[in-house]
């Protein structure tokens, strides 16, 4: 489990891991008071992903692939071998399509958990004015990620398994005697386990929404001279995208829940889920941006205001100083002129955090169901 400290006093962790350095042993001297720290928290999730790598001689990730992964590809395998009713091979690969989210999904939530949070406290410290309350907010929101997965896990899952057993008439067409059929129960540890993995995702895109709107709640500011040229809000994007991405790797059972339907005649449901987990992914990134870009417009026109008073203030300054001589009058004036390039830099400013990576990742995140969607439509179902 992982125990970082983040702030102000003498232990930092570098950017891009997980790993916490003291910066006494650097050699850096620190003399701020140290006030703010990220503890961190960690889903029991995390702690299954990272115990094959403190046994095995291998990284996190592979560790994790190798021990893990197998499962529900196992079960999947044996639930087909317990079948008596043949195997269609198109129903084989796109059922393997589904496992797959089961075997990387739990290191992309490992991911989301052990570096999206950090990383996006250490990004979005340049747009937050009080680095303890960003601290203390984002240390919240991981800690109800960790800890209050389980309700929309619960119903997930609940309504995977309900909708297994009322298309009863799919698993019977592979040759499943009933709901006591030593296959079919196999496959609903199969599906206990996918929709433990697939609950948390979502719980993690609602955590990112929740995160997001509280941060920008805070006291936000704005760098018109940042490197991401949108006023240091692109870490916003890229927070966002993370958890969208995270969750568009479920688009690989939309074949399966299509094969499934047309055995159970419940296409429109089916049509409508699907069309309501694609609506998901787009609110899951597009509220957290826009809701923060409404934030930062309120912040700019508050900083122009006070710019504008600032100038009107130089220029009846300026008509009172110009009987104190030709110097004093110039020095007012290139006071206006500072004031008025700021002003103009902040107006030009683009506030919504989008960047072409940004958009790329959103565009594949969205495309891919919607080419499943397509694909069953217009190919397979022909």
């Amino acid at each position: 489990m992982r125990t970082l400290r983040y702030g102000h006093g003498d232990n930092r962790w570098t950017a891009g891991t997980c790993f916490f350095i003291p910066w006494s042993k650097l050699g850096v001297d620190n003399d701020m008071s140290q006030t703010d720290h990220y503890s961190g928290h960690s889903i029991w999730l995390t702690d299954v992903v990272e115990l094959p790598g403190s046994k095995l001689p291998l990284s996190t990730v592979p560790a994790a692939l190798l021990t893990l992964g197998p499962i529900p590809l196992a079960l999947t395998a044996l639930f087909f071998y317990l079948a008596d009713g043949g195997t269609d091979p198109y129903l084989v690969i796109v059922q393997f399509l589904a496992a797959f989210i089961a075997v990387v999904g739990p290191v992309f939530i490992w991911h989301y958990d052990e570096n999206v949070f950090p990383t996006f406290i250490e990004e979005v410290s340049d747009v937050v004015a009080d680095h303890e309350k960003l601290i203390q907010t984002v240390d919240r929101y991981e800690s109800f990620f960790a800890k209050r997965y389980w309700p929309l896990t619960v119903v997930w899952t609940a309504l995977i398994v309900v909708a297994l057993v009322a298309n009863l008439g799919f698993f019977r067409s592979l040759g499943v005697t009933g709901l006591l059929d030593p296959a079919f129960l196999t496959y609903l540890v199969f599906a206990v386990w996918w929709s433990i993995i697939t609950g948390i995702g979502l719980h993690g895109a609602l955590t990112t929404i929740l995160c997001v709107r509280s941060v920008g709640n805070l006291d936000l500011t704005i760098d018109p001279l940042h490197h991401d040229g949108l006023g240091g809000l692109s870490t916003v994007g890229y927070f966002s995208i993370r958890a969208t991405l995270m969750n568009s790797i479920g688009s690989f059972a939309l074949p399966l829940a299509f094969a499934i339907a047309a055995a159970g005649s419940y296409q429109t449901l089916v049509y409508l889920a699907v069309g309501t987990y694609i609506g998901f992914i787009i609110v899951s990134f597009v509220y957290p941006t826009l809701y923060v870009n409404r934030r930062a417009q309120e912040v700019r026109e508050s900083v122009l205001k006070q710019k504008r008073r600032q100038i009107q203030q130089l220029r009846e300054q300026a008509s009172v100083d110009s009987a104190g001589g030709e110097l004093s009058e110039l020095e007012t004036q290139l006071k206006i002129r500072t004031l008025r390039d700021d002003f103009h830099e902040y107006r030009s400013v683009n506030l919504y955090p989008l960047s072409v990576s940004i958009l790329t990742r959103l565009a594949s995140s969205i495309l891919l169901p919607i080419g499943f969607t397509l694909l069953e439509t217009y190919v397979i179902s022909g």
